[in-house]
C-alpha cells in the first residue's frame, strides 16, 4: 500500500479524489480506472491486488506485506529512504509546515496520529520518501 501511496498520488487525485483514502474503496477505484493510470501506478495496483487484472476484493492481511514488497519492486522504487532528521521546531513553525504545504500529506500519510507534541511532524519526517515535493521542500528547511 505504501507503493500505491507514492506511485499513484497524482492518478488518485485525477480519478478517485471523491473516494476516501487508504481503504478498499480507494484501491477499487484505482482498479476501475486502471487503463488510464500511469505505468508505475498500474504496477503498484497489480501488485497490491495480488497480480489480478480484474476488480476484486482487497488482498488478505497475510498477503499484504508481500504485495507491498512486490509493488515497491515493480514500481522501481528505491529502498525506503532514511527518515528526515529535523531540528526542534517551535509551535509556530509546526503550524507553518502543516498549513503551507503538508496538509494533504498529513491526511494521506499520518491519519490517526494524535496532534500535539510534534507527533505529526515526526510522522511526516519518518515518511520523507513518500512526501509531496512541496512538503518535502518545506520540511527540508528545518532539517539538521
Amino acid at each position: 500500500m505504501a507503493a500505491i501511496r507514492s506511485a499513484c498520488r497524482s492518478d488518485y487525485m485525477a480519478h478517485c479524489s471523491s473516494v476516501p483514502t487508504g481503504g478498499a474503496a480507494a484501491l477499487n477505484c484505482l482498479k476501475q480506472n486502471k487503463s488510464s493510470l500511469s505505468a508505475g501506478c498500474q504496477q503498484a495496483v497489480n501488485a497490491a491486488s495480488g497480480g489480478a487484472t480484474s476488480g476484486g476484493n482487497a488482498t488478505a492481511p497475510s498477503e499484504r506485506s508481500g504485495a507491498t514488497d512486490a509493488a515497491t519492486a515493480a514500481a522501481g522504487a528505491a529502498p525506503a529512504a532514511a527518515a528526515m532528521v529535523l531540528r526542534p521546531m517551535r509551535p509556530r513553525e509546526v503550524l507553518f509546515v502543516l498549513r503551507s504545504a503538508c496538509g494533504a500529506d498529513v491526511r494521506a500519510l499520518c491519519t490517526g496520529v494524535p496532534p500535539g507534541g510534534g507527533r505529526i511532524v515526526e510522522c511526516l519526517a519518518s515518511q520523507a520518501a513518500s512526501l509531496s515535493p512541496a512538503c518535502h521542500d518545506v520540511l527540508g528547511s528545518f532539517a539538521q
